[in-house]
């Protein structure tokens, strides 16, 4: 089993990709490979090719985010706005069917309820299966050097190792793999 971790932050390699290996480790711990992609190019372009053919090798995905005015950061829009879902002639659809988990970071916990969005865009249009509730570490939840705080860190883990359990539920379900977004 492949989990892809996708870091989208316009900058990278900060807070919120701390938090998405907190949960791919999470998700290592219960056997399963994982990998990263940070959308965050060395230039300031985004790798956005390169994250949907991770994607498309992937058996459940973490999606993380930095919250900017209550709502997820445009690498990661960009990201979703490119993904195929196979509808209207696409000929694949690699998170339908498939978990997924979400985490967020933010400069304090107003911005939590920007995870919905993301849960509500990743399951209702890509018709995946979210992990709930997701993770929320507000700049509180690092310490000095950047690193998970331990509640923190348990929480990512947690949704980490449930992400890989529902992953396994969904390879032996007859019905949940099929179920497509209707429009």
């Amino acid at each position: 089993m492949l989990i892809t971790g996708v870091d989208g932050s316009p900058t990278g390699r900060g807070r919120t990709l701390t938090a998405v290996e907190a949960v791919l480790r999470g998700a290592a711990s219960e056997g399963a490979a994982v990998q990263s992609i940070a959308l965050a190019g060395p230039d300031g372009s985004w790798a956005i090719d390169a994250a949907l053919e991770a994607i498309r090798g992937a058996d459940g995905f973490v999606f993380g985010t930095p919250v900017y005015r209550a709502s997820l950061a445009a690498p990661l829009k960009a990201l979703l706005d490119r993904l195929p879902r196979g509808m209207w002639g696409e000929t694949e659809a690699p998170l339908q069917g498939r978990a997924a988990a979400v985490v967020a970071t933010g400069a304090s916990f107003h911005h939590f309820l920007a995870l919905n969005d993301l849960r509500n865009v990743l399951a209702g249009f890509f018709a995946a299966h979210v992990v709930p509730p997701g993770l929320y570490v507000p700049r509180e939840g690092y310490d000095e050097s950047g690193e998970l705080r331990d509640d923190y860190e348990d929480l990512a883990s947690q949704q980490g190792r449930a992400l890989v359990e529902l992953s396994r539920s969904l390879e032996t379900s007859k019905v949940l793999r099929l179920l497509t977004p209707q429009a």
